[in-house]
């Protein structure tokens, strides 16, 4: 039977604590560091702190991080300014632990770096088709410019509206001297970015000519110049070639509700106691009136396209009856329009005047011409007078179908007979000097229901 003595026991267990007690210190020491540093790099990161001209600018994880953003910063820098740009300045690296939340990106540091530049500020830049028109330091100041000259197109039927450029308003990096004078920035804005082109005519111009010497369509030349008339250009008149464009051009869209007529109805019946090209209104119809809908773009406050929405007819119209002839014109018919007896200056008009040394009112256009020259028919019609008579010397009276008269005096001879019919531009006599006048030309009148007209007022332009 074995005995334990615990004296014996006791000093043994206490001499082999003493020989574990060292080596169990150091295992717990060196334990209880790694978990520290595990902790610690849990929350910390190696990283690099950088410095510039001795302000923190931000901590990152590598130093590449840094030189890319400089390069980023003197590219932007660069494209702004439109110039090569190297950042000038006293740099300082040195490594630190940071919490990872600390590090800062490229675009960061670049940001602060340009920050830094003197030449560029941050500001709201307005821009036109990408071209920097101007900046601010408030964006409100930029939009009002741009509402004012929308404004200026639009009203309570407006439903569109919009800038035909690319314009924008961005918050971002611009030259120091970028424009930012609000009077200069809305100049540019509403100031022309071509100017009008006018053209004075001269002598020998037509408006066919005058169109072609500018490179465009007769028509067009006519609709820029709504005032013009096809047959009548004077010396002196001013004619636009080239409309203004502005700088910024604004398109909008209104819906507007308008009437607008509906034109009688023509039927046409035929007429044998008409000539052919005559016609006469037999019962004259009325107008219809229909409401429409439509959407109508402009530009520039000019109307370029009209969208019918809906239309409907509020009135409806009456039929026009209109006779139509269909017997031939005779060579000698009146056309009821007149032509000039000969081609020459007019010497004296319609009006009061001195003659003889006495004043009277003379009655039609004195037209000089050669001795001689044939005096032609103005229009179509039956010759009522030819003979001598007094003050008129040797005069012709047509009367035409109208009962219009033309009057032909001072002829050196007639070339036709009372009762004769004669035929527009039918030579009728021969310009000379008789009766009371002062030298050789035509004498030329129109009458209407017996009363003396401006013969301006009737002939043709051209002779």
């Amino acid at each position: 039977m074995q005995t334990f003595n615990m004296k014996d026991k006791l000093t043994e267990l206490i001499s082999y604590n003493r020989n574990i007690k060292k080596p169990m210190i150091i295992f717990t020491v060196t334990g209880v560091v790694i978990i520290c540093t595990l902790i610690v790099l849990s929350f910390y990161v190696p990283a690099y702190a950088i410095k510039i001209n001795g302000q923190n600018i931000g901590v990152v994880a590598d130093p590449s991080v840094f030189e890319q953003a400089v390069d980023s910063a003197e590219m932007k820098v660069s494209e702004i300014l439109g110039e090569d740009y190297n950042l000038e300045s006293s740099t300082d690296i040195s490594m630190t632990l940071a919490a990872k939340e600390q590090l800062v990106s490229s675009n960061e540091i670049k940001d602060s770096l340009i920050e830094q530049v003197n030449e560029i500020k941050k500001s709201y830049i307005l821009t036109v088709d990408g071209i920097i028109i101007g900046a601010s330091e408030g964006k409100s100041s930029l939009q009002s410019m741009l509402d004012k000259i929308i404004s200026q197109y639009t009203n309570e039927n407006t439903t569109y509206y919009q800038f035909e450029q690319d314009v924008s308003i961005t918050y971002d990096y611009t030259a120091a001297n970028t424009q930012s004078d609000p009077a200069v920035i809305y100049k540019t804005l509403t100031d022309n970015k071509e100017e009008a082109v006018l053209y004075t005519v001269v002598k020998g111009d037509t408006y066919s000519e005058i169109a072609s010497n500018n490179g465009m369509q007769l028509s067009e030349l006519m609709e820029l110049n709504p005032q013009a008339s096809i047959d009548r250009l004077m010396i002196g008149d001013v004619l636009n070639i080239k409309t203004a464009v502005p700088f910024l051009s604004v398109k909008t869209v209104e819906n507007i509700t308008y009437t607008e007529d509906i034109k009688s109805p023509i039927e046409y019946v035929a007429d044998a106691s008409l000539y052919v090209g005559n016609s006469k209104t037999i019962s004259e119809g009325t107008n219809g009136t229909s409401q429409i809908n439509a959407d109508i773009t402009y530009l520039n406050g000019k109307e370029i396209e009209r969208k019918i929405i809906k239309s409907s007819v509020i009135v409806e119209p009456t039929k026009t009856v209109v006779a139509k002839g269909i017997t031939p014109r005779p060579k000698t018919a009146s056309y009821g329009e007149y032509i000039w007896p000969v081609s020459g200056v007019v010497t004296s008009g319609v009006g009061s005047r001195y003659i003889f040394g006495s004043k009277n009112y003379h009655g039609g256009l004195d037209i000089a011409a050669p001795y001689g020259t044939n005096v032609k028919a103005s229009d179509g019609g039956r010759v009522t007078f030819a003979g001598w008579s007094n003050s008129y010397g040797n005069l012709v009276i047509i009367t035409h179908e109208n009962g219009t008269q033309t009057y032909y005096a001072h002829n050196s001879s007639l070339l036709v007979s009372k009762g004769e019919k004669v035929y527009r531009g039918q030579a009728i006599a021969k310009v000379g000097s008789t009766g009371q006048s002062t030298g050789n030309h035509s004498h030329f009148e129109i009458r209407v229901d017996g009363s003396i007209r401006n013969p301006y007022d009737y002939l043709y332009a051209s002779r």
